[in-house]
């Protein structure tokens, strides 16, 4: 066993804060912690040698702080969010739930929603929400959730209320049911100026949605697309990614997305969390890491995609994502514009607002943009590229607590305090909220 790291996580059990090491045993890094009271645990986190790991995180940079803590150092990391002045870097994306109601009830779901779920918040909590964001953090993407939002037959007037407060680029998280099965919602959605859908996508078989999701969906994913397409409204596919069950469709899923440019965007691999009740830690194979997504792309796109393409995060939390840019050329074949190097990331800028322009320029439909007349490069640049990324979001197994100060993404409470989406909808073995909705 070697150290190669020391932080701080919490118990599974009883939330106490306890100190962690990341160790290297049998060429992968695991944490390693010990509760005085309910014993030691140890997680897997990279499914490579300690050298890669740290390789991986070797030129992150600070991020720059909130522009307002709401919340004082009492407790300390992770008790006091809100954000308070131990948080270091200021929002890349915020979350914004508008309802907590659902039209699935999924096997799997880190937000615990339900049907008949009674209380969304009004239009006016929903602008206050609005004002704490700016006030705090800027203007971040914003990502309107839930719960399912399209339920609220109001979601486009929550559209426009955010970019009335001066949002700039604004997704749906949808499961997409409504999308399909209402093309004028999808005009609506759009006049009232979303830049984005953010699709919920397991893969490219029935099998996987009713494993994920309890019903047959593959279909009524494709007839979101279709219906986005009509509308020039571009869509991330979302795949939540879960060992034993879609992992052999990363590819397939890529395949999917060449189909569709310049409507599909982007996909967003999102390898399962362990939030809910689960009284027992995952073993190692009930884990999917950055690098076993990494290794599975390149594999399943016979090497179209390589692992030199993908940009670990430019942040003290790289650890926590992955980026890479691809435009599709004229053989068919998606070509590279980003190599692990990463010199060619934007050194000047705090990592979260490269992030935020990340998203604001390439998850938008492309032929609703425009650009350069003849030149074709250019305009295969705009209409025919892909982004494809990955976060694997921390749990209460694996969860260290520098990672969490370095977060980006946040969730901004009806209360008004801004938590980082980890922290918010962490659990401990009984299935108990760290934050309490």
């Amino acid at each position: 066993m070697e150290i190669i790291g020391k932080t701080e996580s919490l118990c599974p059990v009883c939330f106490r804060r306890i100190a962690a090491e990341r160790i290297v045993e049998d060429g992968k890094v695991y944490l390693h912690k010990t509760c005085p009271e309910h014993g030691e645990y140890k997680v897997l986190l990279w499914r490579r040698d300690g050298q890669d790991f740290l390789d991986w995180a070797k030129d992150a940079v600070p991020g720059s702080g909130a522009l307002r803590n709401a919340k004082a150092i009492d407790k300390g990391c992770p008790f006091d969010c809100g954000l308070c002045p131990d948080h270091r870097t200021n929002s890349c994306t915020m979350v914004v739930e508008v309802t907590q109601r659902c039209n699935l009830n999924c096997p799997i779901c880190f937000a615990s929603a339900e049907e008949d779920h009674a209380g969304d918040p009004g239009m006016e909590t929903i602008r206050r929400m609005y004002r704490n964001v700016l006030e705090s953090v800027g203007k971040p993407t914003i990502q309107l959730s839930g719960g399912e939002p399209t339920v609220r037959d109001d979601l486009p007037r929550i559209v426009a209320e955010g970019r009335e407060a001066g949002f700039e680029h604004i997704l749906v998280n949808t499961n997409g049911l409504r999308i399909a099965r209402e093309p004028q919602y999808v005009k609506q959605l759009k006049e009232a100026g979303v830049s984005a859908i953010y699709l919920q996508f397991d893969g490219v078989s029935d099998d996987v949605y009713r494993h994920i999701r309890g019903r047959d969906l593959f279909e009524i994913k494709k007839q979101a697309v279709a219906n986005c397409a009509r509308e020039k409204v571009g869509v991330v596919l979302v795949p939540v990614i879960i060992p034993g069950i879609n992992t052999h469709q990363l590819g397939d899923i890529v395949s999917f997305a060449k189909e569709w440019l310049a409507t599909v965007r982007g996909i967003h691999y999102q390898p399962i969390s362990y939030l809910g009740r689960y009284p027992q830690a995952p073993r190692d194979q009930d884990r999917f890491t950055i690098p076993d997504v990494i290794d599975a792309l390149e594999e399943q796109t016979g090497g179209e995609l390589s692992r030199r393409n993908f940009l670990p995060r430019h942040a003290q939390d790289a650890h926590c994502s992955f980026s890479s840019f691809y435009v599709l050329n004229k053989e068919g074949k998606l070509r590279s514009l980003t190599d692990n190097s990463r010199r060619q990331m934007t050194a000047n800028d705090a990592p979260e607002k490269a992030s935020r322009r990340f998203m604001s320029i390439h998850w938008r439909h492309g032929e609703s943009r425009g650009c350069c007349p003849g030149n074709d490069f250019f305009a295969r640049v705009i209409t025919n590229s892909l982004t494809i990324t990955c976060m694997p979001f921390q749990d209460i197994w694996n969860l260290e607590l520098d990672r969490l100060r370095g977060c980006c993404g946040h969730v901004v409470r009806p209360d008004g305090r801004i938590i980082p989406f980890c922290a918010n909808y962490l659990t401990n073995t009984a299935g108990e909220r760290l934050y309490p909705l």
